[in-house]
């Protein structure tokens, strides 16, 4: 048995219907962390918790908790981060994949709809259900369909590295958590990262606890809607 107890946190960056601050700290208050492993890169953490230039809802709810609790709060992100071009390439194969909207059957943007309107309905229960994942498999299932209609290689080239970058990203968040998890002693640790990196990092961190001599509770928070 281990006493390291942490619980992974689908959530949202961004404020929107009932997924807020608000409903993320009353989380936060059931669970009772000691530490709360954050999905900002390290070289970003004076932005958010000093000049407070940058924000986002975790940052605003770690802050809040901050005020009556004691604990460590640890980046655990990537800093290797791409650039703003990357991101703007990124933006582009979402506007071309949407053109495909009712064209050959695909569902891009049908999907995408009902993503936002349940994350906006339904806040944390349903970011944090099977649901979600379905729907975020569709989504990536047309994605890659459209990719298929448009056969454009530069479009091709910026999805392999989005998968590349978050498949990046997700095992650095872990390898730094059970690295910070092998030096230090806690109970109970909250992971909180963006919905649609849960599925995949549920997988890994099956994989992880399998070389790790570190042994972790993981817990999958799931309030069923």
């Amino acid at each position: 048995m281990t006493d390291k107890n942490i619980t992974l946190i689908g959530t949202r960056h961004e404020e929107g219907g009932v997924c807020t601050s608000v409903e993320l700290y009353k989380i936060f208050e059931v669970i009772k962390p000691d530490v709360i492993f954050e999905e900002i890169p390290p070289s970003y953490f004076d932005k958010y918790y000093v000049t407070r230039i940058q924000r986002n809802l975790e940052s605003d709810t770690v802050i809040k908790y901050l005020k009556s609790h004691t604990i460590q709060h640890i980046p655990v992100d990537s800093d290797d981060v791409p650039l703003d071009s990357f991101f703007k390439d990124l933006e582009y194969l979402h506007m071309r994949i949407e053109r495909l909207l009712d064209i050959n059957g695909f569902n891009y943007r049908s999907f995408n709809d009902k993503n936002s309107l349940y994350i906006r309905e339904y806040g944390f229960p349903y970011a944090n259900s099977n649901d979600c994942i379905f729907i975020l498999e569709e989504i990536q299932d047309s994605i890659e369909k459209g990719l298929q209609v448009i056969n454009d290689e530069k479009l091709y080239q910026t999805y392999q590295k989005w998968l590349e970058v978050n498949e990046k990203r997700e095992n650095e968040m872990l390898q730094n958590i059970y690295n910070y998890s092998k030096e230090n002693n806690f109970n109970n640790a909250i992971f909180t990262v963006g919905f649609a990196h849960r599925k995949s990092i549920m997988q890994k961190i099956t994989e992880f606890g399998d070389k790790s001599e570190i042994k972790i509770n993981w817990i999958f928070y799931n309030n069923k809607l």
